[in-house]
C-alpha cells in the first residue's frame, strides 16, 4: 500500500491522503474514521458497481460503527445533471445528514463528480470521500477537487472546486473493467505523458511516454505516479488562475464532442484523445513541435487502439460552436493547450476560427 498526500497551499487543512493499494476496500470504514469525524455515511453507487462491491464497501464503515446508507444512481455520463443532482439531496435530508457527517462516492468519474458537488453544496458543504473504481477516476478525477454536473449546454458548466477528505483507490478493481472502460482511462494516462514536464516533475529514468509504450500494465506505481503529476499541479494552482489549465490538454475539443453526443455513446477517454489528436495536429500546423515529435505521439495514442473518430453526422461548424461555449474560454476566446515541446504544452488563447475548423475536418 502506498499513501501521497495531496497539500494545498492556499487551504493547508483540506490536504488529505490519497491510498493505493490493492484489495483494500474492506478497509473503506477505517480510512474515513481517520480522516472524518462523520457519524453518519450515504454511500453514493450504481447499480453496476454496486453489485460488484457493494457489499464489503458499505459492511467496512458498519464494522467501525458508523450509520451506512446507499444511494444508487443511472450509470452513465448523461446522467451527470442536475436532477441526479437532486436525488442526492433529498435522500441526504431524508437521512437528515448534518455538517458533521459525509458522502462516499463509489464509481468512475461520474459518480465521483456529481457525489463532490452534493457534499460541496448540502449544508454548504460536508465532507466527502472518493473511492474510484475506474482507472480513469484513479488517475485524474478523483484527484483535485474538480466537482461538477452537466448542462444541456456544455459539459462540466455547473460546479466548484471542493476537496475530499480521502482518496481510497484500490488497484484491484481495474480488473473488472472492459477493454472500452480501460482504454477510456489510458486516454488521461497518456495526457499525462504528453504534459510531464510541465508538471514540475523530474528525475525519472525514462519520459512517460516510453514507460506506457514499453509496458502497457497497469501499475500501482503508474497510477501513483499520475496522481503526484496533477498533485504537483493543483498545489501550485488549486482554481485553475494559471499552471492547472495544462491539465485541460485535449479536452476542449473533447468536452464538445461529448456535448454534441449527447454524452452517449462515446467515453470521456475516446472523446480527449480525439481531442489530444487534434491539439497535436493543432500544434504541427503551427510549427510548434517537429514531425518527428507530432509521429511519435500519434503512433502511441493509435497503439493503444482507442476508437477515435468524430461522427460524420456531426457537422464541423456545430462542434465549433460548441467549443466556444467551453468553460475555459476567456473574453471571448477559446482557450488551446498546445505541445510546444516533448512532454511540455503551453496556453494559446489566439486561435483562429479557420484553424480549428481546419484541424476538426482532420478527426473525421
Amino acid at each position: 500500500m502506498q499513501t501521497i498526500t495531496l497539500k494545498i497551499p492556499a487551504t493547508t487543512p483540506h490536504s488529505y491522503p490519497i491510498i493505493i493499494g490493492e484489495n483494500i476496500l474492506g478497509k473503506t470504514g477505517s480510512y474515513i474514521k481517520q480522516n472524518t469525524k462523520a457519524k453518519k455515511i450515504l454511500l453514493v453507487s450504481n447499480a453496476i458497481v454496486y453489485g460488484l462491491y457493494g457489499n464489503i464497501v458499505k459492511q467496512s464503515p458498519i464494522n467501525e460503527e458508523f450509520e451506512v446508507y446507499f444511494l444508487l444512481l443511472e450509470d452513465g455520463e448523461e446522467f451527470k445533471n442536475i436532477k441526479s443532482l437532486e436525488t442526492i439531496w433529498t435522500k441526504a435530508i431524508e437521512l437528515k445528514l448534518e455538517r458533521r457527517d459525509a458522502l462516499a462516492a463509489l464509481g468512475g468519474g461520474v459518480i465521483g463528480d456529481i457525489t463532490g458537488f452534493a457534499a460541496a453544496t448540502y449544508l454548504r458543504g460536508i465532507d466527502y470521500v472518493q473511492v474510484p473504481t475506474t482507472l480513469l477516476a484513479q488517475v485524474d478525477s478523483s484527484v483535485g477537487g474538480k466537482v461538477a454536473i452537466n448542462h444541456p449546454l456544455g459539459k462540466n458548466l455547473i460546479g466548484n472546486f471542493y476537496q475530499p477528505k480521502a482518496v481510497i483507490t484500490d488497484t484491484s478493481t481495474i480488473e473488472t473493467l472492459s477493454g472500452t472502460e480501460v482504454k477510456t482511462g489510458l486516454a488521461e494516462v497518456l495526457k499525462y505523458g504528453f504534459i510531464e514536464k510541465s508538471c514540475g516533475l523530474s528525475g525519472f529514468e525514462m519520459t512517460f511516454t516510453d514507460y506506457l509504450d514499453k509496458n502497457r500494465k497497469i501499475t500501482p506505481e503508474l497510477i501513483k505516479y499520475c496522481c503526484e503529476l496533477k498533485a504537483a499541479v493543483v498545489n501550485r494552482d488549486e482554481k485553475e488562475t494559471g499552471l492547472r489549465a495544462i491539465l485541460n490538454f485535449g479536452h476542449t475539443i473533447g468536452h464538445a464532442i461529448e456535448k454534441c453526443y449527447g454524452y452517449k455513446g462515446i467515453t470521456h477517454g475516446q472523446a480527449v484523445a480525439i481531442g489530444m489528436r487534434g491539439a497535436f495536429i493543432l500544434a504541427r500546423n503551427r510549427g510548434l513541435v517537429g514531425e518527428n515529435y507530432y509521429n511519435k505521439c500519434i503512433k502511441l495514442l493509435d497503439g493503444y487502439g482507442m476508437d477515435y473518430k468524430i461522427n460524420k453526422n456531426i457537422a464541423p461548424e456545430l462542434l465549433y460552436k460548441t467549443i466556444q461555449v467551453d468553460k475555459k474560454v476567456i473574453s471571448g476566446k477559446i482557450r488551446f493547450v498546445l505541445p510546444t515541446g516533448e512532454g511540455i504544452v503551453d496556453i494559446f488563447n489566439d486561435i483562429p476560427e479557420k484553424e480549428v475548423l481546419d484541424v476538426i475536418d482532420c478527426l473525421y
